[in-house]
């Protein structure tokens, strides 16, 4: 079956710290073969133009159990890490730990609400 956590930055995202953030999510994603398994970012600008920033970005993944919601966890805060200005916001649907939202910045888990 499977559970979706989904995943956005508070900032708009400058064109150099997507680059990094995509350094990552290809290390990540190499030895997945499921493109629902995949760490996807979009702008949020490409889905709704009515969305601010628009140049945040969100996504989503299915995760099986909680080890893959570790590994992807591990990921998001990789994320943080190599552009620490941003925060990300993640969500798990259908999880265990109540549907909590987290924040993230540089690595570190700074809010859960």
């Amino acid at each position: 079956m499977g559970r979706m956590l989904h995943y956005q930055t508070e900032e708009a995202v400058s064109a150099g710290e997507f680059e990094l953030l995509k350094d990552v999510m290809h290390k990540y994603n190499a030895p997945r073969r499921s493109s629902g398994e995949r760490i996807k970012l979009w702008r949020k600008s490409d889905i709704l133009k009515c969305l601010t920033p628009a140049d945040a970005l969100w996504g989503f993944t299915k995760i099986h159990d909680d080890a893959d919601r570790e590994l992807m966890v591990k990921a998001l805060r990789e994320m943080s890490v190599v552009a620490p200005r941003l925060t990300w916001i993640l969500y798990e649907e259908n999880g265990q730990a109540g549907n909590k939202e987290v924040m993230i910045r540089d690595g570190e888990v700074v809010k859960v609400a």
